[in-house]
């Protein structure tokens, strides 16, 4: 079972950004941080589930509380981990100190997320971010300060401003850092972003496609990639995120979070006052055996793990395996058996092709 945990406020709001975030309403962090205990408290008692592996702080920017705020969270839920539980944190660079690393790690955080998006003056501007490239390094030294060991970072690529000589440019700075884990996203112009009301940004696409470069750059500095996005150091995958890729439940609690227990998802209320207001509220989708389906195939072929063969058509399945062998196409899947579960599993060779083959298998 995994714990996602949203906190919705921001110093600022990004132009790409679409998540459910807000900027300013300092008086309302005490009484969102009560009712979020109301909610983690109602959400983990109420039925018997598995001990949690993986609790996830998310945003927002978590980084803007004040720390103590985040002592009564921790009190609700550490009865519910496994000892061995992953507990990531995200935070921003800009607001990354050496006390707020110290407090979160005395906390039992045991994994941080910075946001460090990208190292060029000229391209943190475009997006908005409002760090420079001297804080990513402060914020790294900050987090070492602290006993973090497995750390991770986000950038984005895909902008009008990459280029091979940029890229470049990143990458050595990239490889300054220590990190166990990337997460490098191409951007996107999401609906609801300041981004998507701007017709000029929103049509200021980039050149080229340099994703193969990209994971080319994160390779060479000794990553894997385990997913469309994401490269792990000595298997330093991030647990939480491979549980949604793999379609495990989940709980969400917090402003907008969702959970997917059994053939149903919830959401909480997205607005922080009426978040507050009404904690255990939760809106349900039923989903269909065919929509939990469509899911871990979508999901899986986008990760190591794959996609269980027994949930995919078994002609589409043997000819897309047959053309791989006779080399008629790129090669696309490998089948591997999972030895703990005895199963066979179909995994995308190139995790860039998955929501195509997805699409052709479904």
């Amino acid at each position: 079972m995994f714990l996602y945990i949203h906190i919705p406020f921001c110093a600022s709001k990004c132009g790409y950004c679409a998540f459910n975030s807000y900027v300013g309403e300092k008086n309302l962090h005490k009484p969102y941080i009560d009712a979020l205990c109301k909610d983690l408290e109602h959400s983990l008692s109420t039925q018997n589930y598995p001990k949690i592996s993986s609790v996830f702080f998310g945003g927002g920017t978590p980084n803007l509380l004040d720390s103590a705020l985040f002592e009564p969270v921790f009190k609700v839920f550490m009865p519910h981990i496994q000892k061995n539980c992953e507990i990531t944190m995200e935070g921003n660079v800009n607001l990354l100190s050496r006390s707020w690393c110290a407090h979160m790690r005395s906390l039992g955080v045991n994994r941080l997320s910075i946001g460090v998006q990208s190292f060029l003056e000229s391209k943190l501007k475009f997006l908005e971010r409002e760090h420079c490239q001297n804080d990513i390094f402060k914020a790294f030294d900050f987090a070492l300060s602290a006993g973090f060991e497995n750390l991770s970072c986000d950038i984005i690529t895909g902008t009008p401003l990459d280029s091979e000589l940029s890229l470049e440019s990143e990458f050595k700075n990239l490889a300054k850092l220590p990190l166990q884990h990337i997460s490098a996203y191409t951007l996107s112009i999401d609906e609801g972003s300041r981004f998507a009301k701007n017709t000029a940004k929103m049509h200021s696409l980039p050149p080229q496609d340099l994703s193969n470069l990209v994971r080319a750059h994160i390779q060479a500095l000794g990553f894997i990639q385990y997913e469309v996005s994401n490269y792990a150091k000595n298997e330093h995958y991030c647990r939480h995120n491979l549980g949604y890729w793999e379609a495990k439940e989940y709980i969400g609690c917090g402003a907008g979070a969702f959970s997917r227990i059994g053939n149903a998802r919830t959401n909480a209320l997205k607005s922080i006052k009426e978040y507050i207001a009404n904690p255990h509220f939760r809106e349900i989708e039923p989903l269909s055996s065919e929509d939990l389906r469509t899911e871990e195939i979508m999901l899986g072929l986008r990760c190591r793990s794959g996609v269980r063969v027994e949930l995919l058509d078994s002609k589409k399945c043997a000819d897309l395996l047959e053309s791989s062998k006779a080399h008629i196409q790129t090669r696309n899947f490998s089948t591997q058996k999972n030895t703990r579960t005895k199963r066979d599993f179909l995994i995308a060779n190139d995790f860039f092709l998955a929501d195509s083959l997805a699409l052709y298998l479904l």
